[in-house]
């Protein structure tokens, strides 16, 4: 399972840090060997004592080197963390095991819900419409920053997505992908698929209309830009809450990621930890202390160097679910990129990897109405994203 992500790696390093450690033991025992079998040099003349005298302190080098001090320690000490790493594993493990049968738990409920048209795509398919894009861009600049990112989630509606095309210096294309949080808080499946059944549908691993749509969103503007749109054009994907957690699993689909070369990925106030992102995809994760949202996975977020998360402090009530409005993300990184260089650990060095991507002319804004064909268009519940 998807879950068992650190305890598996954990492991996996001790297995790594055994085998050196053997090999670390096996080479001492081979020098011992040597050693052992040159015998010291006859004094037979005055001026072997001296060759004599050297031939100690090689004995002694020797035994420094393989000895405890020497590479026998240097291996227990591989061994002993190893030990640690383990114990940890087994932590972590059943610490995964809760949490995966959580999840399992909220797969089989979402499963029950479906034999009463709740929580299911059913046999529903995405329709793609292209309509008249809002969204107003510096033609000359575009993004300037991963703020800029965020706020291109404004306004998106009615199951809308936005596909921005910049120019990269070297003349290719690169593309911004603005995936849309929840809209639609019904159990029950309608026109618009961002909604209740999209939360809980991906959030536990499962396909979905919504992530198909976008996918299909994506072809069909790439297409229209004809021979300008490669294979090695860098795709950022971009969504708040439900939008990252989008994001998050189609940056995990080697059916999507086959087609586009997603470079980057920016999440706010979504609960993406448990998603297999490929390492070669430069994520950025936002999180407000006080917002419960990106915690539903129960998981933190990996940390190595491809995947940065930057976390404020709640300066409200430790529950907050004010703090999770796509606004207050957006005023968190402007504050975060006005700050000193430095200031927000690996901020500066996600948005210079995105120079691709950032402060590049734009060439084209496209926006697309996904919907799931056949669905009903009625929703007794409506929220905000």
């Amino acid at each position: 399972m998807r879950v068992r992500v650190r305890s598996q790696a954990l492991v996996s390093t001790a297995a790594r840090l055994e085998a050196v450690a053997d090999e670390v033991r096996d080479a001492a025992q081979r020098l011992a060997t040597v050693a052992a079998g040159v015998p010291p040099p006859p004094l037979l003349r005055p001026g072997d004592a001296a060759l004599f005298a050297q031939w100690l302190r090689l004995e002694a080098a020797t035994t420094r080197v393989v000895g405890l001090g020497g590479a026998w320690g240097e291996a227990l000490s591989l061994d002993a963390l190893a030990l640690h790493l383990r114990a940890a594993a087994r932590v972590y493990a059943q610490v995964e095991a809760s949490v995966a049968a959580l999840m399992a738990g909220v797969g089989a409920g979402a499963d029950l819900a479906a034999y009463g048209g709740w929580l299911t795509d059913g046999s529903a398919v995405p329709r793609v419409t292209p309509v008249e894009p809002t969204l107003v861009l510096d033609v000359d600049s575009g993004f300037g920053g991963a703020a800029d990112l965020v706020a291109a989630g404004e306004g998106l509606d009615g199951g809308r997505v936005r596909v921005v095309e910049v120019a990269r210096g070297d003349g290719g294309s690169a593309w911004v992908v603005v995936v849309p949080g929840t809209q639609e808080w019904s159990p029950q499946a309608g026109a618009n698929p961002f909604d209740l059944t999209s939360d809980v549908r991906a959030v536990t691993g499962g396909a979905t209309v919504a992530a198909a749509g976008v996918a299909a969103a994506v072809a069909v503007v790439r297409s229209r830009a004809g021979p300008r749109s490669t294979a090695a054009d860098p795709v950022l994907l971009v969504g708040h809450s439900q939008g990252g957690i989008l994001a998050a699993a189609l940056a995990s689909d080697p059916g999507f990621t086959s087609r586009n070369r997603v470079s980057h990925v920016v999440t706010t106030g979504s609960p993406v930890a448990l998603f297999p992102v490929d390492p070669s995809a430069r994520v950025l994760s936002v999180e407000r202390g006080d917002d419960p949202v990106p915690r539903l996975d129960l998981s933190p977020n990996p940390d190595r160097p491809s995947w940065v998360t930057v976390r404020t402090t709640g300066v409200g009530p430790p529950v907050d679910l004010r703090s999770h409005r796509l606004e207050g993300y957006v005023a968190t990184l402007r504050a975060a990129e006005a700050a000193a260089p430095g200031t927000v650990h690996g901020l500066d060095a996600w948005e210079a990897s995105a120079g691709g991507v950032l402060g590049r002319p734009v060439r084209s804004v496209s926006e697309l109405v996904i919907e799931r064909s056949g669905a009903k268009a009625e929703h007794p519940v409506r929220g905000v994203p």
